[in-house]
Order: structure tokens, then C-alpha cells, then sequence
């Protein structure tokens, strides 16, 4: 009986394994075969396969395609000049640390329609120059970043879902590129920038991150028209992080229930004009920085506009905000009384968590109009704007987040006093 069973086994073996075999490799039979400026059209199906393309090629799926390996090498490697790749899914389910779904080096590169599942890193470029990464998806699992770049400029990204991904698209040491209408969501920073230049970030929504994005040791990046919503699930969370960078341009965003809309430290030259900040735990918050500008910003709904730590040289003119006592005298459309936003609140729940408990209360609004905040730590507008420069939507920004931020800080605080009370 069991040599019955051996036997049947054999024959089912010998049945399947050619055809595996003959599958295996063939779409990277094809590209070997293929001339230059081929393209090769890949039927519907699921290809357990590893493809790499040296050549300048179209690569474009037909029907549902998906590309999968769970092999430490990358399930596509692109190099040479002028690859395109379209409209396939790549499944990576290795879990190696350097586990990479694509693989991309060269230039003038093309992928569109990628979609991508990865346990680690979704797309490397490693010195990659003028490549287009338009129309795709990746989805991660935090321990790799969704794109990731080095040594890789000139090159352009565009209309990206990337989720639950360690960064969403990380720069290092690379200039000149384009970051344009992505969404990032769920992940340790939307976007990071460290030691790159002369980048554009705009019309991103970057959302639910710890941080949306962080600037460190980078030069003449610009952020326009973005939006960086939600990313306070953490203490450390903030909507732009402006580390250690120079001559930054924030321009036309949308910073909106952050737990600090924009944070800037030891960072200097960088002007932030014409910004919507609103329902933040903290509006804008400097540390060591000097000689930065913040200007015709509208600030509404934060439970703290403003604060400054050994930051006393920053230019804050012109910015509209809601908590400021306005009088316009002679019509120029700003206010005569100038505007100094007092972090006393956060200063004293810093020190004692506790007072959160006491958060809005006119009792702590008395203490912080008689005990003002020392010096350094205010920042003092001296022609607040009579209108905003941004429209906002006052239902919507009204106090929904805000009194969610307060809640949750009153549970905090609740919470510590109980179980200090119990543990005496």
C-alpha cells in the first residue's frame, strides 16, 4: 500500500513540476530575449518570480498581474536607462532588513500603476537620477520605508497612496526632487528629508503620522499648498518638523489638529507666510531658532498659538489671530494692540500634568493674566491682522478637535491623580 502511495505521489510530482518549471522564468526569458525599446505585454496571473531589466524596456501588465517572492533579492531590480514599468502588483513577502519589493537604479526610469505589498522597504532608489514614480500604492508594515532614497536627485514622485509604512518617502543626501499630490498615511514620518536641497513638497496630505514631515540638516526646501492633518497620536507628534535646516519656505499650507502644527528647532532663515493653523494643540512652537519669519499666517482654535525657548530673534508680524483683542484705528486692516502668545498653560501642565484637569477654567485664566510667562518664551506680534488671510470653515473648525485634544488631556490627568492617590 504505502509503495501504492509513493507511486502516486511520483506521478502527480512529475505532472505538475514541468509546468512550475517552464513558468518559472518566463516573463525574465522574455526581457532577456527582447530588443531595446521592446515592449512586452504580461498575461493576467500570479508569476512567482524574481525579474531584473537592464535595458531599456516596457514592462506592462495585461489584466490583473502580480509578481511575488518572498527571496531576499528584490522581487523587480531596475537599472541602465529608460525602464517603464505599468501596471503590475508586487507582492514582497520577505522579511530580511533590507528586504526591498523594487529595486531601482540608473536614470530616466518610469513606473506607473505599481502596486505594492511589502514587509519592509517598498521601492529603493540607490543613485537613481530623473526616474517618475506616478499613480501607485504602497502598503506596509512600519518596518521599511515606502520609497527610500540615496544619492538619488532629479526625480519625481506623483499621485502615491503609501500606508502603514516606516516613512513614507525618505530623502537622504538628495536634491532637486519633486513630491506632488501624494497621501501618506499611519506611518513614523510622512515625509523625511535629511541632508538633501533645493526639494519641493507640495500638494501632499500627510495625515495620522507621528510626524508629517521632517526637515533635518536640509537647505531651500519648499512646501506649498500641503495639508498635515492629525499626526498627534504621540507626544513627539507634529505636523513639519524644521530641524537643523536653513532658508525652508512654508507656504499655503494646511496645519490642522497636529499636537504642534509646526515646530522649529535650532533652525534658521526660514520664513512661514500665509499658513492655516488651526486646532492644534500648539500653533507654531520655536526652540533655538532665530531669524526666522512667520508672517500673514491665520491662526484659529489652538489651545496655545505660540511658544518660544531661547528663541528671542524671530520676526512674527502680521498673522491673524483669533485670540487677539483687535482695534483698527486708522483702516490699515491691522490691529494697534499688539498680540503676545503666552504658553503659560502649557508651561504649568508641563511641570504638573495634573493641571490639565484645570484646563479653560477662569481661575487658571486669572493666574495666567496676573503671572505672565517669562520673556523668552513669548512671541509677540506687533500688527496682528484685523481679517484672516486664509478662509476657514468656523462650524467645522469650532471646537469638535479641540475639545477632543482637552478631553483626552483631562482623562490624562484624571487618570495620574487616582493612581497617585492610590499608590499613597
Amino acid at each position: 500500500m504505502k509503495i501504492m502511495n509513493y507511486i502516486m505521489l511520483l506521478l502527480v510530482l512529475s505532472f505538475f513540476l514541468p509546468a512550475v518549471s517552464e513558468a518559472e522564468g518566463t516573463i525574465q526569458s522574455k526581457i532577456n530575449e527582447a530588443q531595446k525599446g521592446a515592449v512586452i505585454e504580461i498575461e493576467e496571473g500570479e508569476y512567482e518570480e524574481t525579474l531584473v531589466i537592464t535595458k531599456p524596456i516596457t514592462l506592462k501588465g495585461k489584466g490583473e498581474i502580480l509578481l511575488r517572492s518572498c527571496l531576499s533579492e528584490p522581487v523587480v531590480t531596475i537599472s541602465g536607462e529608460s525602464v517603464t514599468l505599468k501596471n503590475i502588483k508586487v507582492e514582497h513577502c520577505g522579511d530580511e532588513k533590507e528586504a526591498t519589493a523594487i529595486y531601482v537604479t540608473g536614470s530616466n526610469h518610469k513606473l506607473e500603476g505599481i502596486a505594492i505589498e511589502t514587509k519592509r522597504f517598498g521601492i529603493r532608489l540607490d543613485n537613481a537620477n530623473g526616474v517618475t514614480i506616478k499613480d501607485s500604492e504602497i502598503v506596509g508594515r512600519k518596518q521599511g520605508n515606502g520609497i527610500d532614497l540615496w544619492k538619488s536627485n532629479q526625480n519625481k514622485f506623483e499621485n502615491l497612496k503609501i500606508n502603514n509604512v516606516l516613512d513614507g518617502i525618505y530623502l537622504e543626501k538628495s536634491d532637486g526632487n519633486t513630491i506632488h499630490r501624494n497621501d501618506i498615511q499611519r506611518s513614523r514620518y510622512g515625509l523625511h528629508l535629511m541632508f538633501s536641497n533645493e526639494n519641493v513638497l507640495e500638494e501632499n496630505a500627510s495625515r495620522a503620522n507621528i510626524t508629517g514631515t521632517m526637515l533635518m540638516e536640509s537647505k531651500r526646501t519648499v512646501v506649498r499648498n500641503n495639508k498635515f492633518l492629525s499626526n498627534n497620536k504621540s507626544v513627539n507628534a507634529q505636523g513639519l518638523l524644521i530641524y537643523l535646516s536653513t532658508d525652508t519656505e512654508v507656504t499655503g499650507n494646511e496645519f490642522i489638529s497636529n499636537r504642534v502644527g509646526i515646530f522649529i528647532e535650532e533652525a534658521e532663515n526660514n520664513r512661514i507666510d500665509t499658513n492655516k493653523i488651526m486646532d492644534n494643540f500648539i500653533g507654531v512652537q520655536f526652540k533655538k531658532s532665530n531669524e526666522n519669519k512667520v508672517i500673514r499666517n491665520t491662526f484659529v482654535g489652538n489651545v496655545n498659538d505660540a511658544q518660544a525657548i531661547e528663541s528671542a530673534n524671530n520676526q512674527v508680524n502680521g498673522n491673524y489671530w483669533d485670540a487677539a483683542s483687535k482695534i483698527d484705528v486708522n483702516g490699515d486692516g491691522k490691529s494697534e494692540i499688539v498680540y503676545s502668545a503666552d504658553p503659560y498653560f502649557l508651561t504649568l501642565t508641563n511641570a504638573v500634568p495634573e493641571y490639565q484637569l484645570f484646563f479653560q477654567t477662569p481661575g487658571l485664566i486669572l493666574l495666567q493674566n496676573i503671572l505672565k510667562s517669562p520673556a523668552d518664551q513669548l512671541l509677540t506680534d506687533s500688527a496682528p491682522l484685523m481679517n484672516m488671510t486664509l478662509e476657514v470653515e468656523k462650524e467645522k473648525s469650532t471646537s469638535f478637535s479641540l475639545w477632543v485634544i482637552s478631553v483626552v488631556m483631562i482623562l490624562s490627568s484624571f487618570s495620574l491623580f487616582i493612581f497617585g492617590r492610590k499608590r499613597r
